[in-house]
C-alpha cells in the first residue's frame, strides 16, 4: 500500500480515542497537545482520565466500543486491549467516511501514525507504511542526534522573517533570499549546533540589508 503523507490540524476537531492498549497514554497526550476536542472510550481509568475530564480536557465514556460511536467524529484512533473489535470499527469508519488509525493493526486501518520527531515547529515524521514500526522509531532516534533543539529555534526565527521578506516585490528575489538565508543557517548549525544559531541570525540580517526591495 502507498500512503499519502499529510499533516493534520486537529485544533477543536472532534476526535475519538478508543483506549486501553499499552501506548494509549502517549496517543492521548499527543491528541491533547494537538488541540483536538477529544472523546475517550475506556472502561478503566488507567491514564488519568477522570482528572482530565474534571479539568474539561476530555469527554470520557466509561465503556467499550459500540456500533454507532463513530458518528460525528473527524478522526478515530483505536488502541484497545482487544484488537478483535477492529473489523467492526473499520466497517463503521468506512461507512461514515472517517479516517481510522488502528494501532498495530494496519490491515484494519485507513491511516497510520508515523514516528515523530519534534523540534518546536519543525516536525519530522517517519513511517515504514506499517511494515516495521520499530525501525521507524530507531531511525527517529538517529535523526534526533542530527537535529538538536537549535533547529526548532531556527524555524521560529525564520517565521519572523516571513512578513519582512514578503514585502519584496519580485518573486525570484524573494526565492533567492530565502535559500541564501536557509543555506547559511544550515551551514552554521552543521559547524556548531550550540553557537551556530546566533551566527545564522546575524548572516540573515546581513542578507536582508543586501536584498533588492524595489522593482
Amino acid at each position: 500500500m502507498t500512503y499519502f503523507p499529510l499533516m493534520l490540524d486537529l485544533r477543536d476537531r472532534p476526535v475519538l480515542l478508543i483506549a486501553g492498549g499499552p501506548e494509549t497514554e502517549a496517543k492521548l497526550q499527543a491528541l491533547l497537545s494537538a488541540g483536538a476536542r477529544l472523546t475517550v472510550l475506556a472502561e478503566e481509568d488507567a491514564f488519568g482520565l477522570e482528572a482530565l475530564e474534571r479539568e474539561g480536557k476530555i469527554r470520557w465514556l466509561r465503556r467499550g466500543y459500540r456500533e454507532g460511536d463513530l458518528e460525528g467524529f473527524f478522526l478515530v484512533i483505536s488502541h484497545p486491549k482487544d484488537k478483535a473489535i477492529h473489523p467492526k470499527v473499520k466497517a463503521e469508519a468506512d461507512q461514515r467516511g472517517i479516517f481510522l488509525v488502528a494501532v498495530d493493526d494496519p490491515q484494519n486501518a485507513s491511516a497510520i501514525l508515523p514516528a515523530v520527531l519534534r523540534r518546536g515547529e519543525l516536525v519530522v515524521a517517519l513511517s515504514t507504511s506499517g511494515a516495521a514500526p520499530a525501525l521507524a522509531v530507531r531511525l527517529k532516534e538517529r535523526l534526533a542526534q542530527l537535529f538538536p533543539e537549535a533547529y526548532g529555534e531556527l524555524v521560529a526565527f525564520l517565521r519572523t522573517l516571513r512578513p519582512r521578506i514578503a514585502q519584496i516585490p519580485d518573486f525570484e528575489e524573494r526565492k533567492r533570499l530565502w535559500y541564501r538565508i536557509v543555506d547559511q543557517a544550515l551551514e552554521e548549525l552543521d559547524l556548531d549546533p550550540k553557537e551556530g544559531l546566533a551566527r545564522a541570525i546575524e548572516k540573515a540580517e546581513e542578507a536582508l540589508k543586501e536584498a533588492v526591495w524595489t522593482r
